[in-house]
């Protein structure tokens, strides 16, 4: 009798420490921290001008991601420019130019789309500030 109370103790400590385990591991994916640069110059170009626009955007978790450049004319809709290939790990680098067409305000900002555990659909996950670019 006293065999089996001892090895329903260990397998309670087993499954007690498998399930501490898991909350730690669940509390360091919650902190996992997001690293970017995004650039855009110039600020000021005539209509027809090209804008250099580059950054790049790594999150620490250990899903796939990928960085993308997005753009949107005055208050419209953001339109995706380019994207890195991404990774696990690094969403990537995007070093590209733009050509203004129309005169008013450009804006740009870096986007970072992850998977999510269950899915190979990407979802944003963070975006960076936004860079206005006035066009004359």
């Amino acid at each position: 009798m006293m065999g089996f109370l001892n090895r329903r103790a260990a397998r309670a400590a087993v499954v007690t420490a498998a399930g501490l385990a898991a909350l730690g591991l669940s509390a360091v994916t919650a902190s996992a921290k997001i690293s970017y640069d995004f650039k855009v110059s110039p600020h000021t170009v005539a209509a027809g001008a090209r804008v250099h626009v580059k950054g790049y955007a790594m999150n620490d978790s250990d899903l796939f991601q990928k960085f993308c450049v997005q753009q949107r004319q005055g208050t419209g809709s953001w339109h995706t420019v380019k994207c890195a290939h991404g990774a696990v790990f690094d969403g990537g680098s995007v070093n590209t130019w733009v050509q203004a067409k129309h005169r008013g305000t450009l804006q740009f900002r870096g986007a970072l789309y992850e998977t999510d555990w269950n899915s190979h659909k990407l979802r944003l996950q963070f975006v960076t500030p936004t860079e206005t670019v006035r066009v004359r």
